[in-house]
């Protein structure tokens, strides 16, 4: 899904109550039964689901038709993905928040399929995107997605205006804001863009890097054994092996696979005799902004991306071999082989090697690694923190234990952990209070429909003591707490925000739902991690104390990390009075 299409779809179920979300309409049941099979890359399945919710709300969900159509970009199928992302928008009718995520949706498609600046499609993506801006101004998005476009046609005055107001916005995403800057300073960027730093060991033991292919013409090929027009595309990619590789040209697989025997078992049966790798962490699709495949990328010898396509169609074998000739026939400049060397690289090294800061995205959070703030034994010889906050923000930490009386919670956390202060996590539930009144009154035709709530970040540890809940250490504790009428949690209704979330932030379901008790209190409990960037593993936990909805997030790098931790639920005691 596109970025701005996503922001909005979590602003809106991220923080919404199960109860809310728990449904005996058909049509939600298969939109959920389609989000477990998408979790878990299951794409055909996923797409048959849709489809089924479609038939049942008789071609009126626009969000099927939305969903629909990011099953089938990613499979490569972009004219089908245009036409459903038409659909959704006849279907939202006055629906403005689903019609700008169509819009927006579609506009992404259109230019992601643009191969020049005088492209119709790029004219096409920039009449969406202001369809969607007149919909709602209010979102910051759009003036970035509008700025980037205009950008595209070379229209550089016009773009950088809608790319300031996108900087003066409130809100606007951090990542996005960089990215207006550097384009802002150089506009050309937004045509000709630099390829990211990146590094990794082929399956031919071959050692590759931004580095060392200056002065090569490179086709990245990003696919998966998954994808039926991945598959459809080795004869084509063979053949341009075949006829470059002795020109200064080298073929690279990038593959999105899971499964190194299946990777392994396919390249050989197809005889695909050039660079392979298998991206594991995703971080290499992570740093391309990957998003459908195929994908198609051509490296200039300066490592400018000359060329950029997903999908196959009819004409790709064309396209590829034209803008190969051309990238090889153009001379190398010195000025931008200068420009390309000084980019500064954004991937997160291997574990082991992280830099002091690592971006790393879970819905809402962003993931930091700065350094620690207290050392085990300073956190035991400071006396009980206590921070008379009120309600549930009146707690105390004392060693590693932790006391919640408005909530009747007691915790044991990890012992050479550090939690977080209550004077640190009393602002970030003002922002995001703030940011949901925010949402509220930009979109009054909600209504009464859906609730828009903050959770109250009520406890927050980490085994460094960096991070405060919103900026998260690995590994770490965060729970959170969402007041709520009645005591509906049951275990389809977590199954579906499971499904939900796993679908709206790209993870996929290690270990299914499932319900555990400690001291006869209810707890459901699932396992995720997230496939593409720099990988991690999750366990949402949800529970009730007294009128409140407890979500418990652990998080960590390892499947067996995750269990390390995820040992101190058995810690947690509530008090059913």
């Amino acid at each position: 899904m596109h970025r701005s299409a996503r922001l909005l779809l979590l602003s809106l179920i991220a923080f919404l109550p199960a109860a809310a979300q728990e449904s005996s309409d058909p049509v939600a049941q298969a939109l959920a039964q389609g989000d477990l099979f998408e979790s878990k890359r299951k794409y055909e399945l996923a797409l048959e689901a849709y489809r089924k919710a479609d038939k049942l709300s008789h071609h009126s969900c626009a969000q099927c038709y939305l969903k629909m159509s990011n099953i089938e970009r990613r499979a490569g199928d972009f004219s089908s993905a245009l036409d459903d992302t038409k659909r959704a928008i006849k279907a939202a009718g006055d629906n403005k928040t689903v019609a700008v995520q169509a819009y927006l949706a579609r506009a992404a498609l259109l230019a992601a399929m643009a191969g020049k600046p005088t492209d119709k499609k790029l004219k096409e993506a920039e009449e969406d995107i202001r369809q969607a801006l007149a919909l709602d101004p209010s979102i910051p998005v759009i003036h970035y997605d509008l700025g980037m476009v205009l950008l595209k046609q070379e229209r550089d005055a016009e773009g950088i205006a809608e790319l300031n107001l996108f900087l003066n916005s409130p809100h606007a995403d951090p990542g996005d804001m960089a990215d207006a800057r550097r384009t802002i300073a150089n506009p050309v960027r937004a045509r000709t863009p630099f390829a990211p730093q990146f590094s990794f060991t082929t399956l031919e033991k071959q050692q590759i890097s931004t580095a060392n292919l200056r002065g090569k013409v490179v086709l990245l090929d990003f696919w998966g054994t998954w994808c039926p027009p991945c598959r459809e595309s080795v004869p084509i990619l063979r053949d341009l092996n075949k006829r470059f590789s002795s020109k200064g040209f080298q073929l690279i697989g990038v593959s999105s696979d899971d499964d190194e025997d299946v990777w392994k078992t396919f390249i050989a049966a197809q005889k695909m005799d050039w660079s392979e790798y298998i991206d594991l962490s995703g971080t290499v699709q992570e740093s391309f902004k990957i998003e459908s495949f195929p994908t198609y990328i051509v490296l200039d010898k300066d490592g400018v991306i000359r060329f950029r396509q997903s999908g196959l169609g009819p004409n790709t074998a064309g396209d590829l071999e034209d803008a190969i000739s051309k990238a090889l026939k153009r001379d190398s400049d010195p000025k931008l082989a200068a420009a390309a060397a000084a980019e500064v690289a954004e991937l997160p090294k291997p574990r082991g090697e992280q830099p002091t800061v690592q971006k790393v995205i879970v819905t809402h959070v962003q993931v930091m690694t700065p350094p620690a703030q207290e050392s085990s034994e300073q956190r035991e010889e400071r006396p009980i923190e206590h921070v008379p906050l009120g309600g549930i923000e009146d707690w105390t930490v004392s060693g590693n234990s932790y006391k919640n009386r408005a909530l009747g919670m007691t915790f044991d956390f990890p012992p050479d952990w550090i939690a977080a202060k209550p004077d640190v996590l009393k602002p970030i539930n003002e922002q995001a209070t703030a940011s949901a009144q925010a949402i509220v009154q930009q979109h009054p035709e909600l209504g009464e429909r859906v609730k828009v709530m903050a959770p109250t970040l009520v406890f927050y540890a980490s085994r460094k003591g960096a991070g405060d809940g919103k900026r998260i250490e690995i590994p770490s504790i965060r729970i959170t707490a969402l007041p709520t009428p009645v005591q509906t949690l049951t275990l389809d209704s977590f199954q579906q925000t499971v499904t939900q979330m796993a679908g709206a932030s790209s993870m996929q379901i290690a270990v299914p739902p499932a319900e555990f008790r400690v001291d006869d209190h209810l707890f459901f409990r699932a396992d995720l991690t997230r496939a593409t960037g720099a990988r991690y593993y999750t366990s949402f936990v949800q529970t009730h104390a007294g009128k409140y909805f407890l979500n418990i997030e652990l998080f960590a790098y390892s499947a067996e990390e995750l269990q390390r931790v995820a040992s101190c639920l058995q810690a947690i005691s509530i008090s059913e009075e």
